[in-house]
């Protein structure tokens, strides 16, 4: 089976989504499926309101031999891409992964209606977190968290607004864009309060970077693998980081301030045990499958 994947970004450019999709093609061609993968790094649009999107439509068409090429077309958040080609290759399988929200509280009515829309015009989604399917008002055909790379671990995190315990800890990581909806201002907030010296690593970069680099290095985007081995305690941005944590057994601290990111949490705190890529990789066939 020949599989394009559209994605915002690809592997080497770090984080969840990258991740998750260079994780899910390894996997399948080992299964012996064939994948590509479309991202800004291969169209290259201008960064301009309507025009970019506009010119990705006139890159993919193009191009729409990779289209033609492919069996299914499954969109990474970014259904957006594909919208005028569902109409043009009505009988072409497409199907979607939602891999979470934008970052801003209250939801945009604006990303409700493009993920309903999605979800409408898609053959199958993918859901990466059920809350999705609660704060978008979408049914997704599968719900996922994630992969990890060997199966097991029951996670177990705190909450706020408790005293988290930093005895015996020598070294804590951060790992995620350095935002506020990703919880990094209540993290740096508890340290104040504990006023508390040890090694931080921020694994990430964004707006709030010159905040987190008072605090401790800020090392951008780059492999957290490295880090996560030699942390204590890491404070995850996302689920992904989430897993990867546990696989290097750290205490994990998490951080949230609206009722969305609350459910996100919680969600992941209560599964016994993490699939592993392979399993994952398993779950988009079961789902393609129905349209071979």
């Amino acid at each position: 089976m020949k599989i394009l994947f559209l994605a915002r970004h690809k592997w080497p450019h770090v984080g969840g989504v990258e991740t998750h999709v260079r994780e899910l093609g390894k996997r399948l061609k080992i299964k012996g499926e064939s994948v590509k993968i479309i991202s800004e790094e291969d169209i290259r649009f201008p960064k301009i309101k309507y025009l970019g999107l506009l010119y990705i439509w006139f890159w993919l068409f193009k191009n729409r031999k990779l289209i033609k090429w492919a069996d299914i077309i499954h969109c990474h958040d970014v259904f957006i891409w594909y919208l005028p080609f569902r109409f043009l290759y009505s009988k072409k399988p497409v199907y979607t992964t939602f891999h979470g929200w934008e970052g801003t509280w209250p939801i945009p009515w604006r990303n409700i209606v493009y993920k309903r829309l999605a979800s409408r015009l898609s053959w199958g989604t993918i859901a990466v977190g059920k809350y999705i399917e609660k704060y978008y008002g979408v049914k997704a055909s599968k719900v996922v968290y994630g992969g990890a790379v060997t199966p097991g671990g029951r996670p177990s995190a705190t909450t706020p607004g408790v005293s988290h315990n930093f005895r015996g800890v020598n070294h804590i990581v951060f790992v995620g864009r350095l935002e506020k909806d990703t919880g990094v201002l209540d993290f740096i907030e508890q340290l104040k309060i504990n006023n508390l010296k040890f090694k931080i690593d921020f694994v990430g970069d964004g707006s709030l970077r010159k905040e987190c680099e008072k605090f401790g290095k800020v090392h951008g985007f780059v492999d957290p693998n490295p880090f996560l081995e030699k942390a204590d305690i890491c404070v995850p941005g996302g689920y992904l980081s989430y897993i990867e944590a546990k696989q290097y057994s750290c205490k994990i601290m998490t951080f949230y301030d609206n009722p969305l990111k609350k459910d996100y949490w919680d969600e992941i705190k209560k599964i016994k045990k993490f699939p592993t890529w392979g399993e994952i990789a398993d779950d988009y066939l079961k789902l393609w499958s129905k349209a071979i």
